[in-house]
């Protein structure tokens, strides 16, 4: 038995546009089918416009907007995310662009949003939230906020707040590196042995330069 096929050049189509847009006609999409369609369709590929999407899902532009309208804003926060925690590492807006495959006017776009990007997080510690709660309210990942409830303390002061102790002693043993500070992997150093190191050999408002970082270097104050 032989079953004809038939080869179809898509040019760069979206395939999942494609077949929509034939389905148009007799078998028009109905709201729900449109709408799950757009839906779709965005979340395999957020650079398509919303103009195309309509054109292949047969409604307006506007009516695109309003289906994808949450999409967006969770692509838009994870990208907000993404640059702001380059750039508190201290990487360069060409960089930033490079290291997400983005234009470098994108980059700058976004960084309009930035400055008032913490707000919202720093209302809600002030007000007694913890850490892990502001985190999973605003979908940040716990070490970012960690460095906004951490910002403009004394050494002993974050040491209090994070629940370590300033060792006084020259022995210093931890068993474990602090999750809040990263995922583990082999070779690791625990943040706690770090941040003595720096409490200890250093004074204030040094900068302390780690060329081993893998992030890239960049200077951390000390911390006192």
């Amino acid at each position: 038995m032989e079953v004809e096929v038939i080869i179809q050049n898509l040019n760069g189509r979206d395939p999942l546009l494609y077949a929509t847009q034939r389905a148009i006609g007799p078998r028009q999409l109905t709201e729900d089918e449109a709408r799950e369609t757009a839906r779709r369709a965005y979340n395999k590929n957020s650079a398509l416009s919303s103009a195309e999407i309509g054109k292949a899902v047969g409604r307006a532009r506007r009516t695109v907007d309003l289906y994808i309208a949450d999409l967006r804003a969770v692509i838009q926060m994870d990208m907000d995310l993404a640059i702001f925690r380059m750039r508190c590492l201290g990487i360069h807006q060409e960089r930033i662009a490079k290291r997400l495959g983005l234009p470098q006017k994108t980059i700058s776009n976004h960084s309009a949003n930035l400055a008032t990007l913490p707000n919202w997080l720093n209302t809600d510690l002030t007000r007694g939230f913890t850490v892990p709660k502001v985190a999973e309210k605003h979908g940040w990942l716990e070490p970012m906020v960690w460095s906004l409830a951490l910002e403009g303390k004394g050494g002993i002061d974050r040491f209090k707040e994070l629940g370590w102790g300033l060792r006084t002693w020259d022995n210093w043993e931890w068993n474990n590196c602090d999750r809040r500070f990263g995922d583990d992997w082999p070779g690791r150093i625990p943040a706690q042995l770090v941040a003595h190191i720096i409490f200890y050999f250093s004074k204030q408002k040094d900068l302390i330069l780690d060329p081993w970082q893998a992030a890239g270097s960049h200077p951390t104050h000390a911390w006192h």
